[in-house]
């Protein structure tokens, strides 16, 4: 009867790490395949530093995700891709994007509590023109090939 109980306790314990290897195999998100992904932005001929530049698939293809940086002081930016809130991973994924850049005024904490206030519905004084700003207005684009070198510089104009 022991050699029962034994054999039975076996394959419940195999039965148990077969379901938690599936877990853990299963369990995290599906990260694609990215390249690495720069440039520059200039504005009224200097660059412009402290911008958001955000990368949206063109073509509504779920392949294709959306990335995002921050330009430095040199205007210089590289790009990450957002997956969900535990996973980022650096570069884009290929394909055609449109491109905004945002840049708004910048205030301290006490300021803007005061503003919002006085006016729940306020806004942040946008420094750049409001045409790079928004998916349907931007005439910014890139290509990002899964080969060679993707380095983009964007000139913005008023």
């Amino acid at each position: 009867m022991s050699s029962f109980v034994s054999g039975r306790n076996a394959v419940l314990v195999t039965g148990v790490v077969f379901l938690l290897a599936g877990l853990g195999c299963s369990g995290g998100p599906v990260i694609p395949p990215t390249v690495a992904v720069s440039g520059k932005v200039i504005y009224k001929d200097q660059p412009l530093a402290d911008a958001e530049v955000s990368f949206a698939s063109k073509l509504d293809n779920k392949d294709i995700k959306p990335a995002r940086g921050k330009t430095n002081a040199s205007g210089e930016f590289t790009l990450s891709t957002y997956i969900d809130p535990q996973h980022e991973v650096s570069g884009a994924t290929p394909g055609e994007f449109s491109v905004t850049v945002t840049k708004v005024e910048v205030m301290d904490q006490a300021e803007a509590l005061k503003k919002f206030k006085e006016n729940p519905a306020m806004e942040f004084k946008p420094l750049i023109p409001a045409k790079y700003t928004a998916m349907s207005s931007t005439p910014l684009s890139a290509t990002v090939k899964a080969d060679g070198e993707n380095k983009f510089e964007f000139k913005l104009e008023d």
